[in-house]
């Protein structure tokens, strides 16, 4: 080995370095002479501040890349996420690399920060790590070409093997990349043939640094017990001294053993060959190269490097800065390394005197050739490792040679590799999965359990940091085979079933929903959206049939599942009307909208919730009439029923929310107590002159709109002067009383599918008593006009069981019988009538009648109930119609229905009359519900399900009796 003379050590400074690097000044001088480079990278632990210098110290004779305390901190390009430092050790004309990056601890905690968190949701763990081991392999490659010995530094005594595949990638990229380094090379002038069909100055040696052993070779552990020992008898000192002298042999074994493991694992995954040449690296085949370090090394626990070197300063506090660095230097140095057999310097002085004297020929076999191996000039070795270096790390050179660089990336990423090949063949079969007995088109429930399927199969068989990613794709996929001409309409009819045709046009907006509806222009801009009009024009169809009565009851028929309001309401019944001829019958007509000219349009209506307090009960906030008479029916129990003739007349006021309270307060219903079928209710009528101006009101009641029409159907909170295009309602007169006999009851002829047992009527007898103003002893005189009049509800003190008082000779008081029936409709079309709120209505077996209708007629009755027809899914019956049947007497039964078909704040509908529907005497009436109830802000879809009975209600107070007006007589 070359030295260089006493006086050189003087005038001549250690200094370090980092690439790229263009030597200056002093440096020159030395430029001519040969160098070996020692390269010293691994994985640290977090004390030790990436720092791996702590084996060369010693060689050295001082710390060369870090101080005790000035340089503690981490300087690494975060560009570059690694950093290579340089030493030119020019006492031994050595230069010394150092690598710190990622898999040194303390470095990788640096760049833990929030871009790499961020980076980690968006990509995951395993894909950013990969990019963090790529930039640490691109520097470890440009070590591997530029150096003649690599340290590979192990925190542990075990031999870490996921340096293997590391090896092997960097061998790929180094054979790729040849050409190109042979292209760099060559344009340097002074270099040899050799070094650039080769690209690197030898097969570099790599030896391997163990910074740690097991406990029973640690040499402060040794030392300490042994002097426990000499405290106690000398004889034990002589055992020390003998098992200090066995210490060396024992380490060595443990060395060699980790050389046989080392060079087996090695030579099975093909990282070394017999031809070093072909290889990566090679190991001496006469030389150690593994050594085990048995002492602690200062540099390595950084904290208590910084303690140490604080009490040696405080031992000498007039030490300038100079003697401060001499004391922090001297602690990482062992003042007894050259007389220790196991020394570090003497393992690595063996390779550098053997790279000097004849160079490394480390190829094993008979017929082998030489191995090239050249130590260039410090002046030479700088500028190919500059060039080297902007090539491998700074990637200034041709884009062909970056784009083979970064084929290293997926040499590396061996789990997304594998993640990409796996998810890659499962995600067909996934989407065959997916695409398997599917319908021409289907709705998107059906293509979301689709998916969910598709994607249960894919997880079953996908693996790896790339699944999210693949799952991703195979969504994008089945939602594009789904879009491509697949999709439903899918709105829904106003009985909650989506339209199951194509996608398509025109048809109306139904219910709400459908795909056309849920397109969100945030949506992925990858998915092709639907072009509108390209879409086919036709009308809605969910394929579902059910089967109603006409307006009257007696003939039955199909209908389409209804997606508009007419079609629901009017439509149907207007043409089965035709059909089975009640059209032709007496008949009500309800309020509509009459325009007066051809540009007429949909009121554009706001909720007006925010401001009107919602309906909190079953019969609050109901809209009374100025001018309605007042009826009380009182029981014999005591309980009052509330009779309004006014209640929703919406074109009579102001609006919906404009409710006299004292009106709203008698309205609410007391259910009555059990009653006999004997049992009747007692109507009193009190006849008043009114006040003449009364007539004058009507004047100020605002006339309906002609140019606006209400787009819904009326209820309690519609503006005023708003009409519905079409009736919702009817009521019609099938004929005389004498239709309908209690005794036999409601024949098929009659009334077609009303279950057996069912088919009657309850009787509901009223007495009823006219009390006159005291001044007037008779009725009205013919020439008063009924709207003068005034009747007022008392309730009666006397209870009267049906009929007369005995002795009683009062022509105003007589006994009326009123037929009434509550039926509903399932949509199969059987129909049954109920006797209470939670009763069906059933005959005896001998077909008697028990039941009276005072449980129907002071009660709410619920707008649904559960079907009795036998079958496996019970069936939800609506309220369809309320039959009467007028008694021969001087009144008028009156109809004021009023429905909640949904829990508050669901509005109160009414039939829009200003006055209650006066049914004839002596007469059959049927009044017909509404099929579906729509408001401002849609329908009111009916349940498919069982519900509580007070979810949708027929409120109380539908019935009344009013005096016939002298006119009518």
């Amino acid at each position: 080995m070359k030295s260089l003379c006493a006086c050189e050590f003087v005038t001549i400074k250690m200094q370090a370095f980092k690439f790229p690097y263009a030597p200056a000044g002093k440096d020159l001088i030395l430029q001519d002479r040969k160098i070996v480079i020692i390269s010293v990278f691994g994985k640290t632990s977090f004390l030790a501040s990436g720092c791996k210098s702590g084996i060369l110290d010693n060689l050295i004779g001082r710390q060369i890349f870090q101080s005790s305390l000035s340089d503690h901190n981490i300087f690494v390009n975060d560009d570059l996420m690694c950093d290579i430092e340089g030493y030119y050790d020019r006492n031994q004309q050595v230069i010394f690399l150092h690598l710190q990056g990622v898999f040194d601890i303390s470095t990788l905690v640096k760049f833990c920060g929030e871009e790499f968190l961020k980076d980690v949701d968006e990509k995951g763990f395993l894909p950013v790590w990969a990019e963090m081991k790529h930039s640490y392999a691109k520097a470890l490659l440009f070590l591997f070409l530029v150096s003649h010995i690599l340290i590979i530094h192990h925190p542990t005594c075990i031999f870490d093997t996921s340096y293997i595949y590391l090896f092997r990638a960097l061998d790929t990229i180094r054979l790729k990349a040849l050409p190109a380094i042979g292209d760099i090379l060559r344009a340097i002038p002074g270099i040899s043939k050799e070094w650039v069909s080769n690209g690197r100055p030898c097969s570099p040696r790599v030896l391997f640094v163990f910074n740690s052993c097991p406990a029973i070779f640690r040499e402060d552990l040794k030392k300490s017990n042994c002097d426990k020992s000499s405290a106690v008898t000398s004889a034990s000192s002589n055992s020390s001294g003998s098992s200090h002298q066995n210490k060396a042999p024992t380490i060595k074994r443990l060395e060699h053993a980790l050389e046989d493991q080392i060079y087996h694992i090695l030579r099975k995954s093909r990282v070394i060959t017999n031809n070093s040449s072909n290889s990566l690296f090679a190991i001496p085949a006469n030389l150690e190269f593994v050594f085990v370090q048995t002492k602690q090394n200062p540099s390595v626990d950084r904290l208590t490097q910084m303690a140490n070197s604080l009490i040696e300063f405080c031992k000498s506090p007039s030490s300038d800065s100079t003697n401060l660095s001499n004391a922090m230097n001297s602690l990482a140095l062992d003042p007894a390394a050259e007389s220790n057999e196991h020394s570090f310097k003497d393992f690595l002085q063996k390779h550098i005197d053997q790279a000097f004297a004849k160079g490394f020929d480390d190829n094993v076999g008979r017929h082998t050739t030489p191995g090239h191996f050249e130590a260039p000039t410090s002046n030479l070795w700088y500028e190919v490792a500059n060039n080297l270096y902007k090539f491998c790390l700074l990637q200034e050179e041709k884009e062909a040679n970056s784009k083979m660089l970064n084929n290293l990336h997926s040499l590396l990423d061996v789990d997304v590799k594998f993640s990409e090949g796996r998810c890659g063949k499962v995600l067909p079969l996934a989407l065959a999965t997916y695409q398997e007995s599917l319908p021409p088109h289907y709705t998107r429930d059906y293509h979301e359990s689709k998916l969910t399927h598709a994607l249960a199969v894919f997880a079953e068989h996908a693996r790896g940091p790339l699944f999210d990613q693949f799952a991703t794709q195979l969504e994008k996929e089945c939602d594009r085979h789904w879009r491509n001409g697949r999709q439903m309409c899918e709105v829904l009819s106003l009985t909650g079933n989506p339209c199951t045709n194509p996608l398509h046009r025109g048809g109306g907006e139904g219910a709400g929903g459908g795909e056309l509806q849920n397109e969100d222009p945030d949506d992925d801009p990858e998915i092709e959206k639907v072009d509108r009009s390209q879409l086919p024009v036709m009308e809605h169809s969910s394929g579902v049939r059910y089967i109603s009565a006409c307006n009257c009851g007696r003939k039955q028929g199909p209908r389409e599942d209804p997606f508009t309001m007419r079609a629901a309401n009017f439509d149907f019944y207007k043409l089965l009307s035709e059909d089975c001829g009640c059209a032709k019958l007496e008949n009500v007509q309800f309020p509509v909208f009459q325009p007066s000219t051809q540009d007429y349009r949909a009121a554009q209506l706001f909720s007006k919730k925010a401001t009107s307090p919602p309906v909190t009960g079953p019969s609050d906030n109901l809209p009374q009439s100025t001018e309605s008479k007042e009826i009380a029916v009182s029981t014999p129990q005591g309980d009052t029923q509330g009779f309004s003739f006014g209640a929703g007349f919406v074109s009579s006021q102001s609006g919906g929310s404009d409710l006299i309270q004292e009106e709203t307060n008698r309205l609410t219903p007391h259910p009555p107590r059990e009653t006999s079928p004997t049992e009747g209710q007692e109507i009193i009528i009190e006849v008043s002159d009114s006040d003449l101006d009364d007539s004058k009101d009507k004047s100020l009641v605002r006339q309906p709109s002609t140019t606006e029409y209400l787009p819904g159907m009326l209820h309690a909170e519609s503006p005023a002067g708003l009409l519905p295009q079409f009736p919702s309602w009817s009521l019609i007169c099938l004929g005389p009383s004498s239709l309908y006999s209690h005794n036999l009851g409601l024949q098929d002829q009659q009334q077609a599918g009303l279950l057996g047992g069912s088919a009657y009527l309850l009787p509901w007898d009223v007495t009823v008593r006219l009390e006159h103003h005291r001044d007037r002893a008779c009725w009205p005189a013919v020439g008063d006009m009924f709207g003068r009049n005034k009747l007022n509800i008392n309730q009666h003190n006397n209870v009267l069981r049906g009929r007369k008082t005995k002795g009683s000779k009062d022509s105003s008081e007589f006994v009326v019988k009123i037929f009434v029936g509550v039926e509903y409709e399932c949509p199969r079309g059987h129909r049954f009538m109920c006797s209470a709120p939670d009763k069906v209505l059933k005959t005896t077996g001998s077909g008697l009648v028990k039941d009276n209708g005072n449980k129907v007629t002071g009660n709410d009755m619920p707008l649904y109930f559960p079907c009795p027809c036998r079958n496996a899914k019970p069936l939800v019956a609506q309220l369809m119609r309320i039959h009467v049947v007028t008694p021969k007497a001087p009144i008028h039964v009156t109809l004021n229905p009023c429905v909640q078909p949904a829990p508050a704040p669901c509005p109160i509908f009414v039939t829009g009359c200003d006055q209650p529907l006066k049914l004839s005497q002596s007469a059959y009436w049927v009044l017909r519900l509404p099929y579906v109830y729509v408001g401002e802000h849609g329908p009111y879809i009916a349940p498919k399900e069982p519900v509580p009975l007070n979810y949708g209600r027929l409120l109380a107070g539908v019935y009344g009796i009013s005096e016939i007006s002298p006119d009518e007589k």
